[in-house]
């Protein structure tokens, strides 16, 4: 491939990455969230062959405010983030943190076990490591005889 064909291609997908970054930040469920007055955290989701794990934004939420319900093919992410406390504000420049309390629902793409969820929150990112549900291949069916 010659020169000019890398570099086109290579300006194509900056410009493909920029422009999903883009439209996630526009997204109609970030501009409005399902609740009014409540931020809309931004998750990704990710599969291996044992498990899906969800990673959410929830940088500075207080740890002890947040709460994660797992169900078979969804998990719910609540908590509660506040910035802190000042003297006084005379004058407002910019506002793009998004405060208050959030709570999320995310479909997850097959089922899980539940009872073997974990979950961890460092550095703003809260994991939520979900093992897949694993189906049994035989299942050993015990006849009655009727008496």
């Amino acid at each position: 491939m010659d020169t000019l064909r890398k570099k086109l291609l290579k300006e194509l997908e900056e410009m493909q990455m920029h422009t999903g970054r883009m439209f996630r930040n526009m997204s109609l469920a970030r501009m409005m969230s399902p609740e009014s007055g409540s931020m809309y955290p931004p998750v990704d989701i990710y599969e291996s062959e044992d498990e899906y794990c969800v990673y959410a934004d929830v940088a500075g939420a207080d740890g002890t405010s947040l709460s994660v319900i797992a169900a078979e093919t969804q998990v719910r992410i609540h908590g509660r983030r506040n910035l802190p406390a000042r003297k006084s504000i005379d004058c407002v420049h910019q506002l793009e943190i998004e405060l208050g309390s959030f709570d999320r629902t995310v479909n997850l793409p097959g089922a899980v076990e539940i009872d073997q969820v974990t979950s961890s929150y460092v550095d703003g990112i809260l994991t939520i490591v979900l093992p897949k549900m694993r189906g049994r291949s035989k299942v050993n069916i015990t006849i009655s005889t009727g008496e």
